[in-house]
């Protein structure tokens, strides 16, 4: 899993993509967002994370994350 973060000043707003790679594959899975506030933009990264997970492995509960 790999995510980038960066400030845009342009658009004043913190700016994120999450991106797996499926191994042995071409395809991946990416989601990307945009917050002003950098703590909100944090916890849409960690939701996203949560996710993945519990889509990757369907049995974990967002408590086990």
């Amino acid at each position: 899993m790999k995510i980038n973060l960066w400030y845009s000043e342009s658009m004043k707003q913190w700016r994120w993509t999450l991106c797996e790679e499926t191994s042995g594959t071409y395809s991946s899975e990416c989601h990307s967002g945009q917050r002003e506030d950098l703590r909100e933009a944090m916890n849409d990264v960690a939701n996203t994370v949560e996710y993945m997970l519990k889509k990757k492995y369907k049995y974990l509960e967002t408590e086990d994350v």
